[in-house]
């Protein structure tokens, strides 16, 4: 069964945002890997965006059902590939580019201990903090301080916020930082 929160005004926003500011600092046919990818819906809009930005972009996400959707939405591009893996406790191949829209679901940063250095790295997570269903947050990012010192670049290309606001008075703030480890 798909989550259709997948497709939610917030996480089209949200990678939207990254798109748009991740695309310049790329080199041509670099490699990315996505942690936490769950459908991989990030891939397939990098690739319909710019299909020769990217070498390959691999998907790697804990769910083994998110897998076996985000092999049907990707399976028009064959560079776009997916693995089920726990990237905190398994070996993932590194690339050019490490992009992580969902650290807030994972247990720590392992993950992000494991980049090499001089790796270009995009995050993203936000500032809910509920543990419960629907978020099941593990490592929320309650400010922008603690987000900006958990994840330490060596050189920043950008580091900001972008307001989710609904009308029904809702809403969230999604926080990116995109660099070199």
């Amino acid at each position: 069964m798909i989550n259709f929160d997948s497709f939610s005004h917030g996480q089209i926003a949200s990678k939207m945002w990254l798109c748009e500011h991740l695309e310049p600092v790329v080199p041509l046919q670099s490699t990315a890997t996505i942690l936490g990818s769950w459908y991989n819906i990030l891939g397939f809009m990098l690739m319909v965006r710019n299909p020769y930005k990217f070498k390959s972009i691999h998907g790697i996400d804990i769910d083994t059902d998110a897998i076996a959707v985000a092999d049907k939405i990707g399976d028009t591009w064959p560079n776009v590939t997916n693995t089920n893996l726990d990237v905190n406790s398994g070996d993932y191949p590194q690339s050019d580019v490490v992009i992580n829209c969902s650290p807030e679901h994972m247990e720590g940063s392992a993950w992000f201990d494991k980049i090499q250095k001089g790796t270009i790295v995009c995050i993203q997570t936000s500032n809910v903090i509920d543990p419960c269903a629907p978020w099941y947050i593990k490592t929320p990012c309650p400010t922008f301080e603690v987000f900006q010192d958990r994840y330490p670049m060596n050189t920043t290309h950008m580091c900001d916020k972008l307001e989710i606001r609904y009308a029904t008075g809702w809403g969230y703030d999604r926080y990116m930082v995109i660099g070199v480890k």
